[in-house]
């Protein structure tokens, strides 16, 4: 199933594409923190795989918040980005921009969400207009919670 065609930068071959996928799908070598994760994943996960000329560049594993949501993660008001990573062959190169903002923007469409990664990646997300709105680092993994700029006053 095709989510999203979106034409990047005006360039044909820069066209990303965007399909729900089967998380086993996604290859160990490519993509390792993917798959090194891939473990907890539980059936109502949504994986999305991101593709430019028919290649998968990037993957994502999203916990929705819906409210007939059924997943072994309880719900927090938000979606929650488990996972986010491109190949690591990309990396360094704007595929990582490219991808997360068509996630945020064009299939979350959500002003809040909650990230799990290292506190390095902090200035990644803050190019795509979001601040941290709170970072937890218990359960040995790092919570954020991002929100877009122009909510930052709506509190």
């Amino acid at each position: 199933m095709i989510l999203i065609v979106m034409n990047i930068e005006g360039s044909s071959n820069a066209d990303i594409m965007v399909h729900i996928i089967d998380y086993d799908e996604v290859p160990d070598s490519l993509f390792p923190f993917f798959t090194s994760y891939r473990i907890q994943f539980d059936p109502y996960i949504r994986c999305y795989g991101f593709f430019q000329a028919r290649e998968l560049v990037a993957v994502a594993a999203v916990i929705p918040d819906e409210s007939d949501f059924q997943g072994g993660f309880q719900s927090v008001g938000c979606p929650i980005i488990y996972v986010f990573e491109v190949r690591t062959d990309l990396q360094l190169k704007g595929m990582g921009t490219k991808c997360a903002r068509i996630l945020v923007n064009n299939i979350l469409n959500e002003n809040t969400i909650q990230l799990c990664c290292i506190s390095s990646i902090i200035p990644f997300w803050s190019k795509l207009g979001f601040e941290v709105r709170s970072f937890d680092q218990t359960f040995n993994y790092n919570k954020m919670i991002l929100i877009k700029e122009e909510d930052r006053g709506k509190d």
